[in-house]
């Protein structure tokens, strides 16, 4: 009996070493596989195979497209339809096997509003970790931290490059799901954000990737829509790559032609990008913040490139535009100083690009309980305030139960009054670069202030190459003010010096009136040659 319980022990233990030894060798797609695994298998069966996936050493993409410029008329559909870039010569290499990459574009503006943009190319570099971008005269420069993880990513925007590295190690993926006629699973590489790969239920090809990103209006969804696809060298690639952020579509490229392991040339970082170090931290940077008393009550605050003005009423102060937190800081400082014992309660935003927007929300946490807009705003600036923001946390997200302030919208024209001061708002029409605008006028001083439109002495007022610089916008001031009837003796501009009326018809005349080889120079020594958005 005990020979015979020990041959049944032995011929256990032999058949699940049998079992456990078939299983070391039978193939991968034998196995059972989780669901994120089987998307990823699936997609890559679809793209032409797991061995061709990850058999390709280069890829070249060749096209042209369009993009939807950081500056838009307003913040709706028909605002960002006017914004266009059109991108030209866009060339898109891999090197596949060594994990590098350089993307090269040129873009134009053709948008109606001006903002003296030439014809400016691009590029990208990227050897493994080592992002970098290459001037206009051949130098390379690398870059560091969130620019250089954004430089990653955008290598991994493709879906070949993206389902090889889901199909390598170092990669976790996580939370396979249906929505509507796709499967999702979301993909974490090393220390990169996570991305989100969806592949079409049926057909199993990626249709996009998506991306939670930390943008200006807060955290902010942008996907690469995948389409078109069509076979290359044995494998399915897409031709057409559409971009959108939130709803909108924000820029689409097509690709005329693909090329798979032909030459893509060297794509390797220079050797001195490669072994340069992030630049030694120095001083904390000062700003210009002086305040200068233009009319009673009435202070002009100087910034680098954006300046803001602090008003006085009888019981409070208002605060005329907040561009960035830093910004919003130093105003709020320099206004404790000139009235201590008065508290900024309003700020007025005199439109919503982003530069001038930046440092609402930590006004708001400042102390701001109303906000002052033109009614085009209105979704804009409800947005900007409502929108989460978990991926990065300002000022007035880590305030617990923080109260949103009253939003005070301005339609055609507007006035802010009590016994000791008058504001007339005016909206500024047939602007063209933002139909969302007001106009700030002070009618005990006859002082001007707009935003953008007019700059005098700011070195982006005449551009080299663009001699009539901002022409054709002053020209709207002053179609605006004649419609308006306003007797205006200065100009206190949000970019710019504080100047007399007399300097603004001069420069618009200069501007629009003269001969060819006698255009006006662009100024040196302007406010704005200095940091931007300070």
């Amino acid at each position: 009996m005990r020979i015979e319980s020990v041959r049944c022990v032995r011929t256990a233990v032999c058949k699940t070493l049998v079992a456990a030894a078939c299983c070391l060798v039978l193939p991968a797609a034998g196995r059972a596989q989780t669901a994120e695994q089987q998307i990823i298998n699936d997609a890559a069966a679809a793209l032409g195979g797991r061995e061709r996936v990850l058999a390709v050493k280069t890829m070249l993409l060749e096209g042209a497209g369009s993009q939807v410029a950081g500056t838009s008329l307003r913040y709706d559909d028909l605002g960002y339809a006017s914004a266009i870039n059109q991108l030209r010569d866009v060339k898109r290499a891999y090197d596949l096997a060594n994990g590098r990459a350089r993307f090269d574009a040129t873009s134009m503006a053709e948008y109606a509003f001006y903002i003296g943009d030439a014809p400016n190319r691009q590029i990208q570099g990227l050897d493994g970790l080592v992002a970098f971008n290459v001037g206009a005269d051949g130098n390379a420069a690398r870059i560091f931290g969130n620019q250089a993880n954004g430089r990653r990513v955008e290598y991994l925007r493709h879906p070949l490059t993206l389902v090889r590295a889901a199909l390598g190690s170092g990669v976790t993926l996580a939370n396979a799901r249906t929505q509507g006629t796709e499967r999702l699973v979301d993909l974490t590489v090393g220390d990169l954000p996570t991305l989100t790969l969806a592949i079409d239920a049926t057909k199993k090809l990626p249709t996009r990737v998506i991306q939670m990103t930390a943008g200006a209006m807060g955290d902010t969804v942008v996907a690469l829509e995948w389409g078109d696809y069509r076979p290359v060298n044995g494998l399915q690639l897409p031709t057409r790559l559409t971009t959108r952020t939130d709803k909108w579509v924000t820029g689409e490229i097509r690709v005329h032609k693909t090329t798979v392991d032909g030459n893509v040339g060297d794509l390797a970082a220079p050797a001195a990008v490669a072994s340069a170090t992030p630049p030694a931290g120095g001083a904390p940077q000062t700003f210009p913040n002086d305040a200068q008393e233009i009319s009673k009550g009435v202070w002009f605050v100087t910034g680098t490139t954006h300046h803001s003005l602090i008003v006085e009423f009888s019981d409070h102060l208002m605060v005329i535009e907040a561009p960035n937190s830093e910004r919003v800081v130093a105003v709020w400082a320099k206004a404790k100083e000139l009235r201590p014992n008065k508290p900024i309660t309003t700020l007025l935003v005199t439109h919503h690009h982003g530069d001038h927007t930046a440092g609402v929300r930590d006004a708001i946490a400042m102390g701001v309980n109303e906000i002052i807009i033109h009614e085009s705003n209105l979704i804009y600036i409800n947005d900007l305030l409502k929108r989460p923001r978990t991926l990065n946390p300002d000022m007035l997200a880590k305030q617990a139960n923080a109260k949103l302030p009253k939003i005070t919208a301005i339609g055609d024209t507007g006035v802010v009054k009590d016994s000791s001061m008058t504001i007339n708002l005016y909206h500024i029409l047939d602007n063209s670069h933002a139909d969302s605008m007001l106009m700030i006028y002070f009618p005990q001083g006859q002082i001007l202030t707009q935003a953008d439109i007019y700059m005098p002495r700011d070195a982006r007022h005449i551009i080299p190459g663009e001699p009539l610089g901002h022409a054709p916008w002053n020209r709207n001031v002053m179609a605006n003010l004649v419609y308006r009837k306003l007797q205006v003796g200065y100009h206190a501009p949000i970019h710019g010096d504080y100047v007399p009326q007399s300097k603004f018809v001069e420069d618009t005349i200069t501007m629009t009136q003269y001969m060819p080889g006698e255009e006006p120079k662009a100024a040196s020594g302007g406010r704005g040659t200095g940091r931007g958005g300070q």
